[in-house]
């Protein structure tokens, strides 16, 4: 009988779960698609705001053109130890 409750309130349980999920996931696949981040917003999270005015699709060139500027850079040596 005690296991026949423990699976019970485990069903229950996991329906609970997978409503608040469905319904959660329903809610950021209508907002996301041209979803942008407020500059207010932003610099509250202590984001940078030219990268939370950026839409969601342009992030990845936007990050790959971070990454070949950082890598053509020199790099800056800020201690003495050599």
């Amino acid at each position: 009988m005690r296991m026949l409750w423990g699976c019970v309130s485990l069903l229950v349980v996991l329906a609970i779960v997978g409503l608040l999920a469905k319904t959660q996931l329903k809610h950021a696949g209508t907002t996301s698609t041209s979803a942008t981040v407020s500059s207010n917003a932003a610099s509250a999270a202590g984001l940078d705001p030219a990268l939370a005015a950026t839409p969601v699709r342009d992030l990845p060139s936007k990050v790959q053109d971070d990454l070949v500027r950082a890598m053509q850079a020199p790099p800056t040596r800020g201690d003495d130890s050599r």
